[in-house]
C-alpha cells in the first residue's frame, strides 16, 4: 500500500502518447502497471488488478518484450480464474505455456503456470487431476530444495471444498510451518474448525475458532485498504487520461495550424478527395451489400436461423436453461468465423490479431452479433447462462473501445474495411 503512489507517480512521469515513447519508456511503465496490479490482487480487488495488467500487457506486446509478457499473461489468467472467467483464464494460460520452455529460465514463472492448470481442472470438478498436478508440482519443488509447505496447504484447501474434510485435515495441518498472511492463515484455521466439529472434537474446534477475531480484524484491514486502492486508482486514471487527451489535443491544435499555412492548396486537394471518396463510397456500398447477401445465404447463417426457429419457442433472457440442446458445437463454430471471413474479407481473423485480448470464446459471440440474434439467443447457442453471455458482451466492448451496441458497431467496422 504504501508503494502504490509510487507505481502512480512512475507512470505519470513515463506515460505519454504511445507514438512518443521510447521502447525504454515502454517497458518501465509496463513494470509499475504490473507492481499496481500484484497490490490488487494481494488485497483481492480483481477488477481494478484485471484492468492494470492489461494496461501492462499493451505496452510489452508494443515493445516485443516476452519476458514481462508471460509474466503478466500468468497474472491474468490467475486474476480471471479467481473471478470465474475460465475461458479467458485457459487462453492467456496456453497463449505463454509454449513459451516457458523455450523463452523463461524463470522456475517461478512454470510452477505458477503449474498451480493455474490446477486450479482449472478444479473449477472443471476434476478434483483428481487438480491434485495430481499439484503433487507433481511438489515433487518438482521438492527435487530443486524449495520450500512445499504452502503447496501442501493449497491441496488441502481444494480437498476441503470438494467435500473431502477427512482427507484434506493432514494438508491443512500443514498451515502451522506456513508463511501465508493474516488472512488466508485465519481462513484455514476456520476450515480446520469445522473439520474438529464434524469429528466431535469441540475443544480443538473452539482452539481454531479462537483465531476468528484475527482473521476478521485482518480481512476488514484487507478490505479498507483494498477500497482506498481502488479509489487511489480511480484517480490515477482519471489524471491520467486527463493528461493524454491534452496531449491529444495539443497535437490536434498543431495540425489544424500548419492547415491553416497550407489552406488554399488543402481545399483543392479535399475537392479532389471528396470527389474520389464519394465515388469510392458508391462503389463500396454496393460491394457492402453483395458480401452481406453472400453472408446471409452462407449454409452456417441459414442453419443458426432454422435451428432457432425449429423449437418453436420464443427464447428470452428467462428461459435461456431451457433451451440447451440448441448450443452450437466447435465445428459450428469454425463454420461461421469462415463465414464471416469469406464474406467479409478476412474481417473475424483481421478482428482477432487487432484485438488480442479477445479469447476464442469472445470471438465466436462477435461472428454471433453479426446474424443480428438477440442476446438470448446468441447465449443459447454459445450454450451459457445469460448474465454470463452478457458480462462477456460488456467485457468485449470494452476490449473493443466501444459503448454502441455491440452488432452495430462490429458493422460500422465492417463498413469502414
Amino acid at each position: 500500500m504504501e508503494a502504490l503512489p509510487h507505481f502512480f507517480e512512475v507512470a505519470n512521469r513515463l506515460e505519454k502518447l504511445p507514438e512518443d515513447m521510447t521502447n525504454e519508456e515502454m517497458l518501465l511503465a509496463s513494470k509499475a502497471c504490473y507492481q499496481m496490479a500484484n497490490v490488487f490482487g494481494a488485497k483481492m480487488e480483481h477488477n481494478a488488478e484485471i484492468d492494470a495488467l492489461h494496461q501492462a500487457l499493451g505496452f510489452q506486446t508494443a515493445i516485443h518484450d516476452t519476458t514481462w509478457m508471460i509474466r503478466s499473461s500468468l497474472q491474468l489468467a490467475s486474476a480471471l480464474e479467481i473471478i470465474q472467467e475460465n475461458d479467458s483464464a485457459s487462453f492467456y494460460l496456453n497463449r505463454v505455456m509454449p513459451l516457458l520452455d523455450t523463452v523463461s529460465d524463470d522456475v517461478e514463472d512454470y510452477t505458477r503456470a503449474r498451480y493455474l492448470l490446477a486450479c482449472l481442472y478444479f473449477d472443471k470438478g476434476e478434483v483428481d487431476s487438480c491434485v495430481m498436478v499439484q503433487k507433481q508440482l511438489i515433487d518438482f519443488k521438492a527435487r530443486r530444495g524449495m520450500d512445499t509447505k504452502n503447496d501442501s496447504v493449497n491441496i488441502g484447501i481444494n480437498l476441503f471444498f470438494a467435500d473431502f474434510h477427512a482427507e484434506a485435515k493432514p494438508y491443512l495441518l500443514k498451515m502451522r510451518e506456513s508463511d501465508f498472511d493474516d488472512v488466508k492463515r485465519g481462513a484455514i484455521m476456520s476450515l480446520l474448525g469445522q473439520i474438529y466439529e464434524e469429528e466431535n472434537k469441540p475443544d480443538s474446534a473452539a482452539l481454531f475458532h479462537s483465531f476468528n477475531p484475527t482473521y476478521v480484524e485482518a480481512e476488514s484491514e484487507r478490505v479498507s485498504d483494498g477500497m482506498l486502492a481502488v479509489k487511489q486508482y480511480e484517480q490515477f486514471k482519471a489524471e491520467r487520461d486527463t493528461r493524454l487527451q491534452a496531449l491529444r489535443e495539443q497535437k490536434a491544435s498543431q495540425k489544424r495550424n500548419t492547415y491553416l499555412l497550407l489552406g488554399g492548396l488543402a481545399f483543392f486537394m479535399l475537392v479532389a478527395i471528396v470527389t474520389v471518396a464519394f465515388k469510392r463510397r458508391k462503389k463500396d456500398h454496393v460491394s457492402f451489400a453483395q458480401s452481406w447477401a453472400q453472408f446471409e445465404q452462407s449454409d452456417i447463417f441459414l442453419r443458426i436461423r432454422e435451428r432457432l426457429a425449429a423449437d418453436g419457442g420464443k427464447i428470452s433472457s428467462k428461459n435461456v436453461d431451457d433451451f440447451s440442446n440448441l448450443a452450437l458445437g466447435q465445428a459450428d463454430f469454425v463454420a461461421l468465423k469462415d463465414a464471416v471471413d469469406a464474406a467479409f474479407g478476412g474481417f473475424a481473423s483481421r478482428l482477432a490479431e487487432r484485438y488480442p485480448d479477445l479469447s476464442p470464446a469472445d470471438l465466436n459471440a462477435c461472428c454471433l452479433a453479426l446474424t443480428g440474434i438477440s442476446h438470448a439467443e446468441m447465449a443459447v447457442l454459445q450454450g451459457v447462462k445469460y448474465n454470463s453471455f452478457t458480462n462477456r458482451i460488456s467485457k468485449i466492448k470494452k476490449i473493443l473501445g466501444t459503448e454502441e451496441n455491440l452488432s452495430t458497431y462490429l458493422k460500422k467496422l465492417l463498413k469502414e474495411g
